[in-house]
């Protein structure tokens, strides 16, 4: 047996039945990890041989590979493995044993949405409205959805045609789908250097190699766009304008047309991903307005309504219309058509507006309530339940998240969204899981008192 092979071999001992599968494999590698079983640098299995290995799906896997990669003990690159980071966590006295307080995950605050579906949902199965929801429909979705959603998604400056409207299982899909459409596999893609966690997932099951483009405090830089195009001959871009994850930053008008103009220049397709654009009143013009012939326009009701309610938006351009179709009837067939009933109700009635008002009251007064606590975060045009957290000199991000989490608070590494070896200096900060203002300013406090003290003396006392 080779080298290679031995670090590829390990194997969970016993996967707790309690809870998700998923969590009880990242558990199950945590605790090899802490006690010596798996070591910085062993490589793990592919997600394919360890699903079939265990009898679980490949999805369940990469998801526990992407939660461990969130909680910083793994690595992962593309084309070459998912690594060991460092040893995971510290299992003594220190570590509290109630359920952390999760501000890596980026959700919304809970507000009134379960009782506003609850209502809608039940009007919609007393009706006769229901039965014909169960029956098998168009690829792309029911018509009627498509033209009200498509409407809903248009003003003045922006007019999305509902032909070119795809509803999806969530902006994930519709992502992937996109990604389908225009790249191969070993093919590059740009992005910035630090993007969305979830598109690397899809990029390292689609074997495809991100390519990193420079950003300031506005997102991707044109300049460094125009010189990655020239280097890489990549001809897809994904990008977020609108409150880029995980940074918050929001591209300016100006800025967008210079990237739109470089899309031109050198012929990419761009994948557009505009989930929080909602939190603004008036959504900042996307890039699909300014070069609508190469962008994949995606939105997400899962992002402004709940994370449970999986309904995405991608809008194609015109030539690839049917061969979007062909991948829906290949990937799910079609979207539940439960969501979109709602959706569109929900839009009828004024209920979405209502939610999307709750979300950004939700969101202002959270992210206010982190720049109390740490006035160096950046002010932002529209607040989102994360905020872009700089760290002192002497603390890395990893120093930062290993004593979170001793203290019983999970923040997202900033592994999970760099694509090149750096120390961005800085982490995101999720604000929606904290059950109330008051909890989440409790915990804001205990991070700031965290960073008061040097690293090292925080090491000795956990």
């Amino acid at each position: 047996m080779t080298l290679d092979e031995t670090l590829s071999g390990w194997r969970p001992r016993l996967l707790s039945a309690e809870g998700p599968r998923y969590l009880a494999l990242v558990n199950a590698l945590e605790e090899d990890i802490a006690d010596g079983v798996l070591s910085e640098g062993d490589r793990l299995p592919a997600h394919r041989d360890l699903a079939r290995e265990l009898g679980l799906s490949v999805g369940t896997v990469s998801k526990a590979y992407q939660e461990a990669e969130q909680r910083g003990v793994v690595s992962g690159h593309v084309g070459q493995g998912t690594f060991v980071r460092k040893r995971a966590g510290i299992r003594s006295e220190s570590v509290p044993r109630h359920e952390p307080t999760n501000l890596a995950l980026n959700m919304p605050a809970e507000g009134k949405e379960t009782k506003v579906l609850s209502a809608i949902l039940g009007d919609v199965i007393r009706e006769d409205d229901f039965a014909p929801l169960l029956r098998y429909h168009p690829h792309a979705g029911i018509w009627k959805h498509r033209e009200i959603i498509a409407a809903s998604l248009s003003d003045d400056s922006f007019n999305i045609e509902p032909s070119r409207l795809f509803l999806c299982n969530g902006a994930q899909h519709a992502i992937d789908m996109a990604l389908r459409l225009v790249a191969r596999p070993g093919e590059s893609i740009l992005v910035d250097e630090l993007t969305y966690s979830g598109f690397k997932a899809i990029a390292a099951a689609s074997h495809l190699t991100l390519a990193p483009v420079e950003i300031d405090d506005q997102g991707m830089i044109p300049d460094a766009l125009k010189q990655a195009c020239q280097d890489t001959k990549a001809r897809v871009l994904y990008c977020m304008p609108t409150l880029h994850s995980p940074t918050a930053r929001t591209m300016t008008p100006d800025r967008r047309r210079q990237i739109a103009e470089l899309a031109e220049e050198f012929d990419l397709a761009v994948i557009e991903d505009d989930v929080y654009g909602f939190f603004f009143p008036e959504r900042p013009l996307p890039l699909a307005s300014l070069a609508p012939n190469r962008t994949f326009y995606i939105t997400s009701y899962s992002k402004c309504i709940a994370p449970g309610f999986r309904l995405g938006t991608l809008t194609v351009p015109a030539s690839y219309m049917a061969q979007i179709e062909l991948l829906l009837h290949a990937s799910a067939w079609f979207v539940a058509p439960m969501l979109g009933e709602t959706v569109v109700r929900l839009i009828g009635s004024g209920k979405l507006d209502e939610l999307l008002v709750e979300r950004r009251r939700d969101a202002l007064e959270r992210y206010r309530l982190l720049l109390e606590v740490f006035p160096n975060v950046a002010r932002l045009p529209s607040p989102a339940f994360y905020g872009w957290l700089p760290l002192p000199r002497e603390w890395s991000s990893d120093q930062f998240v290993s004593a979170a989490r001793a203290r019983g608070i999970l923040v997202t590494p900033p592994v999970a969204s760099a694509v090149r070896e750096a120390e961005p200096g800085a982490v995101r900060i999720c604000l929606g899981a904290p059950k109330s203002p008051m909890e989440l300013h409790s915990v804001l406090r205990v991070l700031r008192d965290i960073l008061k003290r040097h690293p090292v003396n925080v090491a000795s006392v956990a």
